[in-house]
């Protein structure tokens, strides 16, 4: 789980946030030992923004080797598990100090500032019973309140700037991992039947298979639900898989509501599907990181590379298009 933690940056910008910031060598060092981890969190997108933060917590060796599932709520245990170390963050100035503890689980709150609207108030804020040593590196860290971009219409706030551009493919025959879903049996987040036939209607399916909780994954998909609509007349579809829509004693019924909201704030038209038993014959199974995008012709076969990591509009049709050529020949 450790894996599916925010990177080591030398700079962090959240734009929707008005907030720059660079932490010190010794906390990015820690993270890059996954002696430390950082994570985001915001309040409920379909409300109105009460907060925005980026967390720091300590891991145990058992923590940084946990094998936790990928489907269910798994991660998200882990992280109610970790040490909390510190946060960065801005809040709605209407909420209380108590208020504020409680949302960053901390009893310690520097204010570094406020946004220019005067909404919101930054926070630099640490737990007292963490280790004094790594407090005050976090407290090292340098921040900057910048211009706050509006509320996307999504409502997710915590899109860092480069978020988007650290992306990579690599090539299904490597993978030991099923090829075939001509024979797929499984439902949408509405209870719908999709099945491998449903692949015959279109040259290329795009399959971007994500969770709930991880942020890059949310956080492209108004772009995906806007490549769908323009892509469809030319053959191309896309289809969502959720992953933590299922867990070991069946359906996650928070998952799933979370990504029907999800969908709903994207504007996605496109099926959001729920893993089969099978997990897609195996193909789930393999995944390594989130998201991972894959492809499928209309005889249910994947093909051509795999991709992991979220990308942009810009970047996702020149993808397409490639392998959209590929079936074509």
């Amino acid at each position: 789980p450790a894996d599916y933690t925010l990177p080591v940056k030398d700079e962090y910008v959240y734009e929707y946030l008005g907030l720059k910031f660079k932490l010190s060598e010794k906390i990015r060092e820690a993270m890059k030992a996954k002696d430390i981890v950082m994570l985001d969190d915001q309040s409920p997108i379909d409300q109105d923004l009460k907060y925005g933060l980026l967390s720091f917590s300590k891991l145990t060796e058992e923590q940084k080797n946990a094998e936790v599932a990928k489907m269910g709520d798994g991660y998200e245990k882990w992280q109610e598990s970790l040490e909390r170390i510190g946060t960065i963050g801005m809040f709605e100035k209407s909420l209380s100090e108590e208020e504020i503890g409680k949302i960053t689980k901390c009893d310690s709150h520097t204010k570094l500032g406020e946004s220019k609207d005067g909404k919101y108030s930054y926070y630099l804020s640490v737990n007292s019973t963490a280790d004094a040593e790594t407090i005050e590196e976090l407290k090292q860290t340098t921040v900057e309140i910048t211009e706050k971009k509006e509320r996307p219409e999504n409502g997710f706030v915590l899109s860092e700037k480069s978020d988007l551009e650290n992306t990579m493919a690599f090539s299904t025959d490597s993978q030991n991992v099923a090829t075939d879903l001509s024979n797929l049996q499984t439902m949408d987040i509405d209870g719908k039947e999709f099945s491998g036939k449903d692949f015959s209607d279109y040259d290329l399916t795009m399959v971007n298979v994500f969770a709930t909780w991880c942020s890059p994954c949310v956080q492209e998909i108004p772009d995906l639900a806007e490549i769908q609509k323009e892509m469809k007349g030319k053959g191309v579809n896309i289809v969502g898989v959720v992953t933590d829509t299922v867990d070991q004693t069946g359906e996650n019924q928070e998952a799933l509501e979370k990504a029907k909201l999800i969908r709903e704030r994207s504007k996605a038209e496109y099926p959001f599907l729920i893993p089969d038993k099978s997990n897609f014959n195996g193909r789930l199974s393999g995944i390594q990181a989130f998201p991972e995008t894959f492809f499928v012709d209309k005889k249910g076969q994947i093909v051509g590379e795999t991709y992991s990591g979220s990308h942009n509009k810009k970047a996702w049709l020149e993808i397409i298009e490639k392998e959209l050529a590929k079936v074509k020949r």
